[in-house]
């Protein structure tokens, strides 16, 4: 029987008294733990917010954490304290026999006769959104990006099309967000944090007001946006999931929706406004599907090359965070160690996407290492989980699936675009995050 060392002899080091590597790991997101990869392994120890961590890079641990010991993991002991006084208990944070019922009655509203539905709407918001950039010339493209990805967050999950409701939505939400980045959590007025949650509040009495109307109306059976599916959705006893739950989810998925589409579209158009070579071949192939025809949604399963080079975003751009985090209830062993209850981890999806033992040459920007032969992603289950993995894989990627190639075939189509600061000004930033704020597009009509 193979000797098992105590989680505390994990190679690593624990940062301050207290704070840990916290303020190192929340000031990076998650990227400074590449440097105790280089120096400790893929297995070694953290510790944040007082908390002990081992932190896990590769597929095999993934595919441990995410699926094969799955009921050994929280992921509200993981995030919960940092969500919950945001967004609530959202399905996200809910484990085992609830985290599945929860998510079978919201499955329904992304189910792909749902999202088929959703694509007038996408295409709708697209066209208006790049229409304006072209009339507005310089705009600052991470947050361009954010009002697309929110609008048709408010439009087709909530179902909410007055112009003046969608504007107001926009500002509480954005006075929300702010909360998620304050260590300091007061709920008075004159803080950030109490700002976030007075937003809060008004966008829940707001998404109650909605839910009590909607009932109202009825019909519910025959919705086409997201809120109106969670509100029709039974199991089989005819129970429905409650009101106050749906509140949470609806103010967590427009989080999801604005952050981490928004993301990907951002680094999509940063590595194509580069490449010159892509963009012809993502213009070729779109000719080839369409035929001239307008964009409809069965032409989306053809983009082949865009699925590819979308996949290559979500390898090195990681919209959904660098890191997952998981609160560990039952013991479990790995790479030699035990570690116990009580313990997190850090499951860094980010170091495994730069593995170069999975990935040829990881920090050059390579669509091709998806399309056959090579088809790097697949030599290991849980070699690229941008959008996670297991039971708690993201319920929305469809939806973002949809919208991103939407927004990339009507812009390759139609427009021709530069990005400032260059390209490789870009690439030399240490971690992608931090060049996001200045970013800035400049469209015109092509030729």
């Amino acid at each position: 029987m193979t000797h098992l060392k105590l989680a505390e002899e994990l190679p690593g080091h624990v940062g301050l008294p207290i704070l840990g590597e916290t303020l190192d790991i929340i000031s990076t997101q998650g990227w400074g733990l590449a440097k105790n990869y280089q120096k400790y392994g893929p297995v070694f120890k953290t510790r944040l917010s007082g908390k002990n961590y081992v932190v896990l890079v590769g597929p095999e641990a993934s595919r441990v954490v995410l699926q094969e010991k799955a009921d050994h993991f929280s992921s509200y002991l993981g995030l919960g304290p940092f969500m919950e006084p945001i967004f609530g208990r959202p399905m996200m944070l809910q484990d085992g026999e609830l985290h599945r019922y929860t998510r079978r009655l919201m499955s329904p509203a992304f189910h792909s006769r749902a999202i088929a539905t959703y694509f007038k709407c996408m295409q709708h918001e697209v066209d208006r959104c790049l229409s304006q950039w072209l009339e507005r010339g310089i705009v600052p493209l991470k947050n361009e990006f954010n009002q697309l990805a929110l609008r048709i967050g408010i439009r087709l999950l909530l179902g909410v099309q007055s112009e003046h409701d969608i504007e107001q939505i926009e500002q509480w939400y954005g006075t929300l967000v702010q909360g998620v980045f304050t260590l300091l959590r007061w709920d008075v007025p004159f803080t950030t944090f109490g700002r976030s949650q007075m937003a809060r509040r008004q966008l829940r009495q707001l998404l109650q007001d909605i839910i009590t109307e909607r009932k109202r109306q009825g019909h519910l059976q025959a919705s086409q946006d997201v809120l109106g599916l969670f509100l029709a959705s039974v199991d089989a006893e005819g129970n429905a999931l409650a009101e106050a739950q749906i509140i949470d989810e609806m103010i967590h998925l427009l989080n999801g929706a604005h952050f981490t589409t928004a993301t990907s579209l951002t680094w999509a158009l940063v590595e194509l406004a580069a490449l010159a070579e892509w963009r012809e071949r993502l213009r070729q192939e779109l000719n080839q599907v369409l035929q001239n025809e307008s964009l409809n949604l069965g032409h989306l399963s053809h983009l082949t090359q865009m699925t590819n080079f979308l996949k290559e975003v979500e390898r090195v751009y990681n919209p959904s965070g660098v890191v997952l985090l998981r609160g560990v209830v039952k013991e479990f062993d790995y790479a030699g160690y035990r570690i116990p209850p009580g313990w997190g981890v850090i499951v860094a999806q980010g170091l495994t996407h730069r593995a170069p033992d999975i990935y040829t040459a990881p920090d050059h920007f390579d669509p091709d290492r998806f399309a056959p032969p090579r088809e790097e992603d697949k030599k290991h289950p849980f070699s690229l989980i941008g959008f996670g993995g297991g039971e708690h894989i993201c319920i929305g990627i469809e939806f973002a699936k949809m919208e991103m190639k939407i927004l990339l075939a009507t812009l390759l189509r139609h427009y021709d675009w530069s990005v400032t600061p260059e390209y490789q000004q870009l690439r030399s930033k240490k971690f992608p995050f931090q060049a996001e704020r200045w970013l800035q597009a400049k469209l015109q009509i092509r030729q």
